[in-house]
């Protein structure tokens, strides 16, 4: 009885798989795809068939198909495990039942030549297991070990006094006590928590045996660098002017000295741009505000801008400081309306707070703050992440935005076009622009510049060339002579796709750097699923969405939120705002890129008033494509005026775009891994020394479950590296909460160390002025973070990160006595 329940049970198990296999199969045919699940639904059906009629050629026939998916994984996955082992592993299972007691006992008519013959299913099943292990010893990629220079015998430089320890942003300690041979004995050695819940992005200054700390909501403390005590603690009471992740966010702060002539409060400073809109600073040594600074203390940087709402500017990053004075832009909200606030950079004096020059580029030439009666440019591309500064050319280089609205450019005026998506060398003096690169051109993939440009020098033909390196979405690094912005390597301009859409007018052409690239172009034999059935529907997803590669036009050519764009790299990097580090001895750069894709619909009013109360379900009531009106007047093509503040405009499309995820609740990504990398390029030569996957899915896994298996997938990643004199490179912003120290040269993990929760910054070091130890810290928030958003909550929070009300840690680890 319990033979026939379970035979049953996989006749219909066969037939559950085989049925959607073979019409969702059959429209993969139709739509030019791959014929295997076709194939493979009408062998599963037929199996099934043959099943019920107790004929022993289903297994024959299920043998077949093991064969044949040996042969279709093995070309298909280029024997990359990850990829070869779900095309293999639902059969497999499956395929036990055949060589079961119980299945002979199934056959009818049964006589001596219906024997079962378990080499049918034991032969291809014990290949694709040989096969399986074969793959997953092979490794990672190595290339070489990169150029060696000679260190230069200067003083190390032990302390860390910028966001990216140097003004050119390198994230490079000149610290070699813990190295390749001794980070085995690293161990914690002490603990602090910040009392402040939620966001915890930022990287720690370290100056005056002091840690420097920023908190969500700018609440500013500083703990003493040998042991983590609490030494002050400043709340500016700044207001978060928004709901999403970024309102409360306070990725960095910034220090500043004064001359030694001097005599004020605050001959020491802590200076940090606010969630409500403030440049404050506050004594160094003390955390007593700087009243002689600005107004009591703070400077109002709203003041220009005009009217808007709340959360439309505020600042994340810190403020540059450049010689004398502190230099900001702002984080402008990342919306697809018009008439946001001006994305204009602007310094004040780093001591009084005094105004000294503004970069609004939509007024070029005219460098003061807006006349009486005017603001400053609305809507123009804004600088949001960290920029760099070169003392010696007296140079900024500000990584701009994309121009709004992200995803259609119809409406946009000539020099929104001409200065989005670039890097712009500004004159550390009156702000005036040097040089600019764009690295897009009329950006509508929302591939705006999101990293700090790092600063680093380049061997050339035998020359040292002073260079920027600049870290893109698009997992690109653009590699510029930082003195005028020419390309150290030939950059080429290729042809690329073009739009159809109403009034788009897309680059002809765009930039691609010769330096590696970390998002290649995606095929369909890259899409991926746990099973044959979610590899299936992203096969039929991939195939139904417009990708052309990288700079595939958006589109809105189908039903709402049907088909739509692969945009891929999605608007997540690639690289984001935790940029990259550099060997600054010898030219070498660490990158840990993002590799996510996402599903970009474009919308018009007309279909989402068509929809109705679908569409404002599955956009948000407060979606502009929700609340304007459908039958408001359309400009015609180009018709902007380029004095008139959009007020009657109408956007014509907009963009919805979502992570590219398996449709059947798995929440896996809908391509194969890794999903993120961490490698090393030698930008002297251009050669990819290493790469790997970044992190393992212990913390994540199918349905949003911990799997707790050490498989390293490459998972989200949050910031960046931290790399030292001593031959390693740090990082502790993957989701798997882990901190790791990779070997510069060679890839190989040196060690790895648990983490309370999933960080979302980057390491830094230094050493002790007292004690001579050298320190590694990582930050952690807590509650931690998710990707993509926690289901129970809806938000990038983890529900499941404990929280015990005394916020976030700060964690310091050092080698053993």
């Amino acid at each position: 009885m319990l033979t026939k329940i379970f035979h049953w049970l996989v006749v219909v198990l066969f037939f559950l798989f085989g049925l959607p296999l073979l019409l969702l199969g059959g429209y993969l045919v139709f739509l030019g795809g791959s014929l295997y699940y076709f194939a493979a639904g009408l062998t599963l059906i037929a199996t099934a068939v043959y099943m019920i009629k107790g004929k022993p050629i289903a297994y024959k026939l299920f043998g077949g198909l093991l064969v044949v998916t040996l042969i279709w994984a093995i070309y298909e996955s280029d024997l990359y495990w990850l990829a070869f082992l779900p095309r293999v592993a639902t059969w497999l299972v499956l395929g036990l039942w055949f060589v079961t007691p119980w299945y002979v006992s199934t056959l009818k008519h049964q006589h001596e030549g219906s024997v079962v013959n378990r080499r049918w299913i034991a032969l291809p099943s014990g290949l694709s297991i040989i096969a399986l292990l074969v793959t997953i010893f092979q490794g990672y990629e190595q290339n070489g070990t990169g150029t060696q220079r000679t260190v230069p015998e200067i003083a190390e430089v032990t302390d860390w006094q910028n966001y990216g320890n140097t003004d050119g942003g390198s994230r490079f300690a000149q610290l070699e006590q813990i190295n390749t041979e001794t980070v085995g004995k690293l161990k914690e050695v002490w603990r602090y928590r910040t009392g402040v819940e939620k966001t915890f992005k930022m990287t720690p200054l370290q100056v005056n045996d002091l840690l420097y700390i920023c908190g969500a909501a700018n609440v500013l403390m500083a703990v003493n660098s040998d042991n983590g005590e609490e030494v002050w603690r400043y709340d500016p009471d700044a207001i978060p002017t928004g709901s999403n992740q970024y309102a409360e966010t306070c990725r960095g702060i910034s220090y500043h000295e004064a001359p030694e002539d001097y005599s004020g409060q605050c001959p020491k400073r802590i200076m940090v741009g606010t969630v409500d809109a403030r440049l404050m600073a506050v004594n160094a040594m003390t955390g007593a505000l700087c009243t002689d600074f600005g107004e009591n203390g703070s400077v109002d940087l709203t003041h220009g801008l005009g009217l808007h709402e709340l959360g439309e500017y505020y600042l994340t990053s810190p403020p540059l400081i450049a010689d004398d004075v502190a230099v900001v832009g702002g984080l402008v909200a990342d919306t697809q309306d018009l008439g946001l606030p001006s994305g204009v950079v602007r310094a004040f004096n780093a001591i009084t707070g005094e105004f000294v020059w503004a970069w609004d580029l939509g007024n070029p030439g005219y460098y003061g703050e807006p006349k009486a009666g005017e603001i400053y440019t609305p809507g123009t591309p804004n600088v949001w992440t960290i920029m760099s500064y070169d003392p010696e050319l007296d140079l900024i280089y500000a990584p701009t935005g994309n121009a709004s609205p992200d995803y259609w450019g119809g409406v946009r005026r000539d020099y929104d076009d001409g200065w989005s998506s670039a890097i712009v060398a500004l004159d550390g003096a009156t702000g005036e622009p040097r040089w600019k690169y764009q690295t897009v051109h009329h950006d509508v993939w929302d591939y705006d510049l999101p990293a700090q440009p790092v600063l680093v020098d380049v061997e050339r033909d035998g020359e040292m060339v002073p260079s920027v390196a600049v870290p893109t979405k698009m997992g690109d690094i653009f590699l510029l002579d930082r003195r005028d912005g020419t390309p150290v390597h030939p950059i080429e301009e290729r042809p690329v796709p073009q739009s159809e859409l109403y009034g788009e007018r897309l680059s002809p052409t765009q930039p691609f750097s010769p330096l590696p690239n970390f998002h290649p172009f995606r095929h369909e034999e890259d899409m991926w699923g746990l099973t044959p059935l979610d590899q299936l529907l992203c096969r039929v997803e991939y195939k139904i969405m417009n990708y052309e590669g990288m700079f595939t036009p958006p589109s809105a050519d189908g039903p709402l939120l049907i088909g739509g764009t692969m945009l891929a790299p999605g608007n997540f990097g690639g690289f984001n705002w935790g940029s990259v580090s550099v060997d600054a001895d010898n030219g070498l750069l660490i990158a840990a890129p993002q590799m996510l894709a996402h599903r970009l619909n474009m919308v018009t009013p007309e279909q989402v008033a068509k929809a109705g109360p679908i569409a404002q379900y599955l956009l948000g009531p407060h979606h502009p494509a929700v609340r304007m009106d459908p039958n408001a007047p359309m400009p015609e093509p180009r018709e902007a005026d380029p004095d008139d503040p959009y007020d009657y405009l109408r956007i014509k499309y907009y963009g919805w775009p979502e992570p590219f995820m398996s449709k059947l609740g798995t929440r896996v990504p809908c391509f194969e891994p890794p999903w993120a990398r961490i490698a090393v390029m030698d930008l002297n030569t251009k050669e990819l020394l290493w790469s790997r996957p970044l992190g393992n899915m212990a913390h994540a896994g199918p349905f949003g479950i911990r799997s707790g298996l050490p498989i390293e997938v490459g998972v989200a990643v949050r910031a960046g590296t931290l790399t030292t004199r001593g031959g390693l490179t740090f990082i502790s912003s993957t989701m798997d909460a882990t901190v790791r120290a990779y070997d510069v040269r060679t890839g190989e993990i040196k060690w790895e160390h648990g983490l309370p929760g999933h960080g979302q910054s980057t390491p830094m070091s230094y050493q002790s002025s007292k004690t001579g130890k050298q320190f590694i810290i990582v930050t952690v928030p807590n509650p931690s973070w998710t990707y993509p958003r926690d289901p129970e909550t809806n938000t990038y929070e983890d529900s499941r990160s404990p929280r015990d009300g005394k916020g976030g840690y700060v964690i310091a680890y050092a080698l053993e006595d």
